[in-house]
């Protein structure tokens, strides 16, 4: 029996020793130079350690027993904390602490996850990257921004040493890595907020750069990528809108942070504008050169192209886009019903995904149309997806239902040169309907931001056309200043 516990005990200290190791990025890169018997060039990663504490590492990472005796089953029952199935249980557990938000709890049992992963799946393995971004999203929470940007740095190092193994998987783990970077941009007292944003541009880059590598130029799955980083350039506009020049924050080796400007807010608007149309168009050629794909995709790529032609203040090519994109749709078969259905039901600039089929499009007669504001970083901009969205123990439940006209600002001639004024497409008469909390200031702030949203005007039979009594229900985004406001 004292044989069993001693066992037991040798057991328990090597997975503590291990998992020392592992909660340190540089334990990990010295870890897996042990592992690493297939590369016959490596660095000396054992460089600087004792001999003996070698020999003894590599025993335990590779499971050698330090003495002959090998506990039985009910010996191992000790050790049951890292067993693979525990890791998807303490995910389920962590994800009822966030749900209760209680963030540090949450943290704590998803870095244990982690943990668990690394022991039973390897220091580089894709099963991390759950734990990972929940334990991330937890600080996010709490406002830990220091912890984020090392465990960010450690996702990013992680998900390309998966790109070596399978490519797929590293797509997939850029999209959750883009998903965490936006939700970091997004939180309102988060000091590296801008930057943030920009890694998630660049790292929607290098997944394009990686599909065109191995997939080709032309692959249909460049597509959501491409409009990713469009919408990346619409979200850095809107902040560039509240600067005259716009500012960066450079971190330099030595963790000093350099300020200085870069562009002026037109010449970064031209950029943005520029770079989303060229990105929109090379979209409509990978459509155009695709087989298989719904007749009426080509049409519907048109009406994102008038979008960014619209949220840019270009409404008369706009207009020219629209009205082409119905056309377009006439000439692929569909009726006038079923091409006036594409503008049916207001919808709020920009789209969040692109849509190639023309059923994905709803319904006019749908109820109010819902718009949920994503964070006062970016004014006027819908919550992109529910991953994104902001966990904050601030209320989510003040909103307000408005409604308003939308109506087109239709060509006049002028004069007697026949001056055309540029086309407008304006929200008016607006009222709020009713308001959660119903007082005057979230009456106020509700209609100075539904001024500020762009619609995709109505085109019926090809035109322009007036649309009255649009109703909307427009949601806060938590950490917004109106929401500290007593309801008293």
């Amino acid at each position: 029996m004292l044989s069993k516990i001693r066992t037991v005990l040798r057991e328990q200290l090597r997975a503590s020793i291990i998992l020392g190791i592992l909660k340190y990025p540089i334990g990990i890169q010295f870890l897996q130079g042990l592992l690493d018997v297939g590369n016959t060039v490596r660095k000396p990663v054992f460089s600087g350690f004792p001999a003996i504490l070698v020999l003894y590492l590599v025993a335990l990472v590779q499971g050698t027993p330090l003495y002959a005796q090998n506990p039985d089953d009910s010996s191992r029952s000790f050790l049951n904390a890292y067993d693979q199935g525990n890791m998807e249980q303490l995910v389920s557990q962590g994800l009822l602490a966030m749900e209760a938000e209680d963030f540090p709890e949450a943290e704590r049992i998803f870095l244990e996850a982690m943990q668990v992963a690394k022991v039973n799946y390897g220091l580089s393995s894709e099963e991390q990257r759950i734990p990972l971004r929940h334990a991330i999203e937890a600080q996010l929470a709490q406002g830990k921004f220091e912890q984020v940007e090392n465990h960010l740095s450690y996702f990013e190092w992680l998900n390309d040493e998966i790109y070596a193994r399978d490519f797929y998987a590293y797509l997939e783990g850029t999209e959750l890595l883009s998903e965490l970077l936006l939700k970091a941009s997004a939180d309102a007292n988060n000091p590296l907020g801008v930057r943030y944003l920009i890694a998630a541009k660049n790292l929607n880059w290098r997944a394009v750069s990686g599909i065109e590598a191995t997939l080709g130029d032309d692959h249909i799955q460049l597509a959501p990528w491409l409009y990713n980083i469009v919408l990346a350039h619409y979200y850095q506009s809107s902040l560039v809108k509240n600067s005259s020049v716009i500012s960066y924050v450079h971190r330099s080796d030595d963790d000093e942070e350099i300020n200085g400007f870069t562009l002026t807010m037109g010449e970064s608007l031209r950029i943005s504008y520029r770079i989303g149309r060229e990105l929109l168009g090379r979209i409509a050629d990978i459509y155009s050169g695709t087989e298989g794909l719904p007749a009426e995709s080509l049409a519907l790529v048109q009406i994102y192209q008038a979008d960014w032609e619209m949220l840019f203040g270009n409404e008369t090519s706009a207009l020219e886009l629209y009205t082409d994109a119905y056309k377009q749709l006439l000439a692929n078969g569909f009726s006038s019903d079923q091409a006036n259905r594409v503008f049916a039901r207001p919808t709020v600039l920009p789209a969040r995904t692109l849509a190639t089929r023309l059923d994905a499009f709803a319904d006019e007669d749908q109820g109010p149309v819902r718009f949920h504001a994503w964070t006062p970083n970016y004014p006027a901009t819908h919550l992109p997806s529910e991953e994104v969205a902001i966990n904050s123990s601030a209320s989510s439940e003040f909103m307000a239902l408005v409604k308003f006209t939308l109506h087109p600002l239709l060509p006049t001639g002028l004069m007697s040169n026949d001056r055309i004024i540029p086309l407008g497409f304006n929200v008016d008469d607006l009222e709020v309907i009713s308001a959660n909390p119903d007082n005057d200031l979230v009456r106020q702030r509700a209609l100075y931001e539904v001024s500020l949203l762009q619609f995709r005007p109505r085109i019926k039979d090809g035109a322009p056309v007036v649309v009255e009594d649009v109703r909307l229900e427009y949601l806060f985004p938590p950490q917004y200043n109106v929401l500290s406001i007593s309801t008293n």
